[in-house]
């Protein structure tokens, strides 16, 4: 093999992975989910905790154990959507975001399966709960910045950027009603808006 052949085939190699870092990401349809119904959630929250909406103190437990229920099972009918065959499947983009969420999803879920415990050692202690809005306004944004480089995209990067710096209001907001406010602008914003950005620019089944 000659040195000219060797070179070719190296920048074949480096545009073939090159590519694969810009694949399109295909996680748009679960941030576009979980964006609406979070939002939905947090202005239903405020709506019950500032008045605005008469219900039973009961109903925030329902409310979440609704969107709980609905957001995973949500999640497992748009995963059987998605063809193994689709384009940027395998990209580094596409792993990366795969995995960062799925360890984002068991962070949050380690930290409220904590905060029910508490309460229920603790005599109702809702404390954790009140104030679990930064942790996950920070976590979202830490979850859509490194998808964002990873994959080259603009759009999740600044989404998580804005995401990020929100946490600092959130931490001031945390015990007041206007956090459940800021948390939805947060989740309509940086999750919704983005994921259905991305569902518009996922390539079709075959190229």
């Amino acid at each position: 093999m000659s040195p000219q052949t060797l070179a070719e085939d190296l920048a074949y190699v480096r545009d073939l992975a090159e590519a694969g870092q810009r694949a399109p990401l295909l996680g748009g349809r679960f941030l576009a989910w979980w964006g609406a119904l979070t939002t939905l959630a947090y202005l239903c929250h405020y709506g019950i905790i500032s008045g605005a909406i008469v219900a039973p103190p009961v109903s925030l437990a329902i409310l979440w154990i609704g969107y709980a229920v609905l957001g995973v099972g949500g999640s497992h009918f748009l995963k059987a959507t998605i063809s193994k065959d689709k384009p940027g499947a395998s990209s580094t983009g596409n792993q990366v975001t795969t995995l960062v969420w799925k360890s984002a999803g068991l962070l949050l879920g380690a930290y409220f399966m904590g905060a029910i415990f508490d309460v229920m050692v603790n005599n109702g202690n809702y404390i954790a709960f009140v104030r679990s809005l930064p942790l996950v306004i920070g976590i979202y944004g830490l979850a859509l910045y490194v998808s964002g480089k990873m994959a080259g995209n603009r759009v999740l990067t600044l989404a998580g950027q804005v995401a990020l710096l929100a946490t600092v209001p959130a931490v001031v907001l945390a015990t007041r009603p206007e956090a459940w406010l800021l948390g939805a602008g947060v989740a309509a914003f940086c999750v919704l808006l983005p994921g259905i950005l991305l569902m518009r620019n996922e390539p079709s089944a075959t190229v």
